[in-house]
């Protein structure tokens, strides 16, 4: 029996580690379509190690992806005690992927301008980078470069990692300046900047983000038995509390994307009852 339940976790591990590894390729590979599509054509300078290499292709004529992987390689090896093990090889993985994705698209596409407007194509770029950034941090691992460096300056410099961020983006717009010649260039990268950072934000936020959601029934001993009776009801549940005596029952979803399915079961056992909804910390709990 306990050879079995071992074999069942271990699977369930390699299930969930698949998975993880799944979103960081797709997440590596609309990242990669972003700088191609949105980004590289107009010479746009996002901050970080991606758009340092966009920088040094222009000096150099190197492929932006083989530059952003010779800078990576050193920063992951620097930075592996800060990222710890298992996130430093899901960072390796899309380090490669993300440098393999943009040489490979870049030979496609020829540098061509797929959108006229340099204003939208930052802005729209910059949103579905962020997004693509959240996948692979949802997972467990980070885009690399100007990540694993602002981790390690944040060791050695005692400046919030905001302040940290923001400095590092500065240099490398400051270098797109002088080699592109060109401060509108720098208006258009911190607009691709604010994009990413507001996008990574807003994801975070929605995946932190739980919910008290307060149910007024005359059938709340039956609404919480439907929660515990089945296992996909319980997983949506961070906490479950119920007061006979004030007739309310208090759920905490995990977060933002299970209330419907909250509502659905509540509803299912009375049609009648009254829900209320309010954002709740996890950590005041």
């Amino acid at each position: 029996m306990k050879k079995r339940i071992a074999l069942l976790l271990k699977n369930e591990q390699l299930l969930t580690e698949l998975k993880s590894y799944t979103h960081v390729m797709l997440g590596s590979f609309v990242m990669s379509v972003a700088y191609v599509i949105f980004i590289i054509p107009h010479n746009i300078v996002p901050g970080g190690i991606l758009g340092l290499s966009i920088v040094i292709n222009q000096l150099t004529g190197m492929s932006i992806g083989l530059v952003a992987l010779l800078i990576n390689i050193p920063l992951l090896l620097w930075g592996t005690k800060v990222l710890g093990r298992k996130t430093g090889i899901k960072t390796a993985f899309s380090m490669v992927l993300v440098s393999f994705y943009i040489d490979v698209f870049s030979q496609f596409s020829e540098n061509k301008i797929f959108v006229e407007d340099v204003l939208l194509s930052s802005v729209f770029g910059g949103v579905i980078v962020g997004f693509s950034v959240f996948m692979v941090m949802k997972a467990g691992a980070t885009t690399g470069g100007n990540d694993i460096l602002v981790r390690i300056l944040a060791t050695k410099i005692k400046l919030p990692y905001s302040k940290l961020i923001l400095m590092v983006d500065g240099v490398v717009i400051f270098f797109g300046i002088l080699v592109f010649e060109d401060f509108t260039m720098a208006a258009y990268s911190i607009a691709a900047i604010i994009a990413i950072s507001k996008t990574i934000a807003y994801y975070i936020k929605q995946s932190t983000t739980h919910m008290t959601v307060f149910v007024f029934s005359k059938k709340n001993l039956r609404i919480q038995e439907a929660f515990l009776k089945h296992k996909d009801y319980t997983k949506t549940i961070f906490k479950l509390i119920h007061h006979d005596s004030q007739g309310k029952l208090i759920l905490i979803t995990k977060n933002t994307k299970q209330l419907e399915a909250i509502k659905a079961v509540v509803y299912k056992v009375d049609a009648e009852a009254d829900i209320s909804v309010l954002e709740s910390n996890t950590e005041s709990i």
